[in-house]
């Protein structure tokens, strides 16, 4: 800085507080454009998994409530299941899970699993899809407690609207089925973010 004719370089502490006040901005904006993981997703909620903490999960096969046919609903399934071995749960192979499926139908606890994963696809929103890859995917998706399976007693989970623009996914990937598949990663990704991990310092519940 140049005060009548003479440098004049700024102190010590007013630098100190320039790269403070800088820094606090900075802060400031990091803390109002960064949500927390999982906080879009409203009305997925918590209900009793701390007091259950299940290990071994049984992911029933994904059940489609659009009417409309075609969903890749195989995809999904596969994709939810390998979000949760990422939160340190356990699930089952899903060849073996559909070995006990009967006619749409699952026995909770038949594989002497803590939980399972049901997931029911509501709205398959695909209208802009071919245009500008964005999809709209409405679910209701509930961890149950094998021993209380109703969905009022569920360890977490509710209704989920997700958004997904994969503009920018479509132009990395070589083929549309691969596209569907980074899709459903997404979704199951986002979905489970609102899923706490699970805590291997609890016990499981006892069976």
């Amino acid at each position: 800085m140049v005060k009548g004719g003479i440098v004049v370089h700024p102190s010590s502490s007013s630098r100190t507080l320039a790269l403070g006040l800088v820094f606090a901005l900075c802060s400031a904006a990091c803390s109002t454009t960064r949500a927390p993981k999982g906080a879009d997703n409203e009305n997925l909620t918590v209900g009793r998994l701390r007091h259950v903490n299940p290990t071994d999960v049984a992911v029933l096969p994904v059940v489609n409530m659009t009417g409309r046919s075609g969903l890749p609903l195989d995809v999904m399934r596969a994709q939810f299941q390998d979000a949760l071995a990422d939160l340190r749960y356990s699930p089952l192979a899903l060849e073996y899970v559909d070995s006990k499926v009967v006619e749409a139908s699952f026995d909770p606890g038949a594989l002497s699993e803590d939980a399972i994963l049901k997931v029911q696809v509501t709205r398959w929103d695909d209208s802009t899809w071919d245009l500008n890859s964005r999809l709209v995917v409405e679910a209701d998706v509930y961890l149950l407690d094998t021993k209380a399976p109703e969905v009022g007693n569920a360890l977490w989970g509710g209704h989920v609207i997700r958004r997904l623009d994969m503009v920018r996914e479509r132009t990395i990937t070589a083929t549309s089925a691969e596209l569907m598949q980074r899709t459903m990663q997404t979704f199951a990704r986002d979905v489970l973010a609102s899923l706490p991990s699970r805590n291997p310092a609890y016990p499981a519940q006892a069976r």
